[in-house]
């Protein structure tokens, strides 16, 4: 009896051990999880306010909120110029016009015929990295030119967020380029890199340039890939495109 009563004894302490161990493991883990950091998610960076530009391109009054069309710098960076404008000509106000060119002036607000180059010509080194101002479908054209002059390169971007009044999509002509950088019939999206500048007399697709630049215009036509399409002069869109990437926030374009 006196062994029976030991083992019960010793048989009581093995089990009160037992579930004092398992109450210490309990405490433990109950400690573990107060002290564990908690998990939280990561709060997103708010995203910039970003402003609407002023357009300022014929037949577009139809734009209402430029934010949403995501355009881009077509040469350099946030905080650059927009570059030295060497030929203003077919000025906004369609008055300024020179005897070479023929389009059609749609910046009075009518489709008047005149003979001129409205468009602009912006010094740049020769190779300088063109980008795409818009998304929209890119093309090359290889007999850029003037009536008798010779044949030069150009890239147009037909764009598919920024259409006119009517409805049709507005184009983007870079000028004397003197490399391509995408297939032609291509989408691309805003900011990516289409063609280099040349204009230089040595480059390849130099035309009728004689100094390194880029020829740049705005097309307002159902048919921008023709001949004889509706050109706009994009000065002053151009500068408020830059000073808006400059004094934007990080992000804004």
């Amino acid at each position: 009896m006196k062994l029976t009563k030991v083992s019960v004894t010793i048989a009581g302490i093995t089990l009160g051990g037992m579930a004092g161990a398992l109450l210490q493991l309990n405490a433990a883990s109950a400690a573990i999880a107060t002290v564990s950091p908690r998990i939280v998610a990561a709060t997103p960076s708010p995203s910039p306010t970003c402003r609407p530009m002023t357009l300022s391109i014929a037949f577009t009054n139809n734009v209402t909120d430029t934010r949403a069309l995501g355009l881009r710098l077509p040469w350099g960076r946030p905080g650059d110029a927009e570059g030295q404008m060497i030929e203003d000509y077919g000025a906004y106000n369609g008055t300024t016009v020179r005897e070479q060119l023929p389009v059609h002036d749609i910046t009075t607000g009518s489709l008047v015929e005149l003979s001129g180059h409205n468009a602009i010509d912006i010094i740049l080194d020769s190779g300088t990295p063109l980008y795409a101002v818009t998304s929209g479908t890119a093309y090359r054209i290889t007999n850029w030119t003037i009536p008798g002059g010779p044949q030069g390169w150009a890239s147009v971007v037909v764009s598919d967020v920024l259409k006119d009044d009517q409805g049709d999509p507005i184009a983007f002509l870079y000028g004397h380029v003197r490399e391509f950088d995408v297939p032609n019939g291509q989408h691309v999206v805003a900011g990516e890199l289409l063609a280099k500048s040349g204009g230089d007399p040595d480059d390849p697709g130099a035309g009728f340039s004689d100094t390194a630049n880029v020829h740049f215009e705005i097309i307002e036509s159902p048919n921008p890939l023709i001949a004889h399409a509706g050109t706009v002069n994009p000065h002053q869109f151009l500068e408020n495109l830059y000073a808006h990437a400059a004094t934007g926030p990080a992000g804004c374009t």
